[in-house]
């Protein structure tokens, strides 16, 4: 069985009562798994997992803020929300984390999963109207896994309240 784990950053209630609606209307199946995030660090970043958790244990109280744009969709069908402000916090988080080697990943927020998107209908002026100007603070990192296709689990919080 397919055991996957990843770094996290789980919007917090007042945000995620804005997005989840509209994630649970758009797929269903990919909000049954896992609350609205942003990855931070994927599974094939993770290694050596002793090196990764002293750095998380150390980190000191951090604060990312980012803020959305406009709902883009991509060729596949995905539907995602990308910052249009805040990309260098996320940047320098997963190189505290990774190291000063850590390769960019582009902070976003899932709305429709590409595989999940065949036959899905939604209007993205609705959309973009209710997350217009979405913007979230996030203070802590989870350690998430699944097994198979399962939904994720929070194995471990990191991180404090400034």
């Amino acid at each position: 069985m397919l055991h996957r784990r990843q770094l996290t950053l789980f919007l917090p209630p007042a945000q995620g009562a804005i997005v989840e609606p509209i994630r649970q209307r758009l797929d269903p199946r990919q909000h049954a798994i896992i609350p609205a995030h942003v990855t931070l660090c994927r599974d094939d970043e993770l290694a050596p997992w002793e090196v990764l958790h002293q750095r998380l244990a150390n980190l000191e109280a951090f604060a990312v803020m980012l803020q959305f744009g406009e709902p883009q969709v991509l060729s596949d069908g995905c539907v995602l929300l990308r910052p249009v402000r805040g990309e260098e916090q996320y940047q320098q988080l997963r190189q505290a984390i990774l190291g000063p080697s850590a390769k960019v990943h582009g902070a976003h927020i899932t709305l429709l999963h590409p595989r999940n998107a065949a036959g899905v209908l939604y209007d993205v002026a609705e959309i973009a109207s209710v997350l217009a100007g979405l913007t979230v603070t996030f203070r802590t990192i989870a350690l998430i896994e699944q097994s198979g296709s399962e939904p994720w689990s929070v194995q471990q919080e990191y991180g404090a309240t400034i």
